[in-house]
């Protein structure tokens, strides 16, 4: 995804192609990412993307030529959903910890999109964990770049003044992403109806251990 040079600072550092993709294969993708969040990577093939937007698997296999070219399209799709749906949608707000809830926020509805469904990411990440290639290096790379994105608002935190200086952002960026992602699986694996409100707890918590009122105590 591609941003503009004076905002990027502050913005997603996701930064793939997908603005040169045509409509149709536009279309297809957002297919493709909907069959992953419901049934995930290895069940996307070309044939069964063939048959959930009606084309024919040799019209499809045009569109991507292999089943890794179409899992990295996808891969390069949910990056650049993710980047617009959470972190560049979260600019209208104030920078610091009003942006990082929002961020959150943004997070936690994604997975609630076209009907909801697990997160792309994770589901790749699983799968793939024991294959090296290309599909694993590219969900590294889009996972650095979040966990980066994240991060960066975190400072931004410090920056305005809202946590402490004496926090370790990329501590509090892995406690916030582990509590991100066990409301997924709370939510969706055991489907506990508390699962927001727990992740809010200790949401709340976390903030409160960062805020630069704890220097004053």
């Amino acid at each position: 995804m591609f941003f503009n040079s004076a905002l990027q600072n502050e913005r997603s550092c996701y930064n793939n192609n997908m603005s040169n993709v045509d409509e149709r294969k536009i279309t297809i993708l957002r297919a493709a990412l909907n069959l992953v969040r419901n049934m995930g990577f290895e069940a996307v093939s070309i044939a069964s993307l063939a048959k959930e937007v009606g084309m024919s698997k040799s019209g499809l296999f045009a569109h991507f030529n292999s089943k890794e070219k179409m899992h990295l399209m996808i891969l390069d799709h949910a990056a650049q959903t993710f980047s617009e749906d959470v972190f560049r949608k979260s600019l209208r707000a104030p920078r610091g910890l009003p942006r990082l809830k929002v961020i959150v926020k943004n997070w936690l509805a994604w997975y609630k999109v076209d009907g909801g469904g697990t997160c792309p990411f994770i589901a790749a990440a699983v799968e793939y964990d024991a294959k090296p290639g290309r599909v694993k290096q590219h969900i590294q790379l889009h996972m650095n770049r979040l966990i980066h994105s994240l991060n960066k608002s975190i400072e931004l935190c410090v920056e305005q003044g809202d946590f402490s200086a004496k926090i370790n952002t990329q501590a509090v960026a892995f406690e916030l992403y582990s509590l991100i992602i066990g409301h997924l699986i709370y939510l969706r694996t055991l489907e506990n109806k508390a699962a927001t409100n727990i992740f809010y707890q200790a949401f709340d918590s976390l903030m409160n251990r960062c805020s630069a009122h704890q220097d004053k105590i």
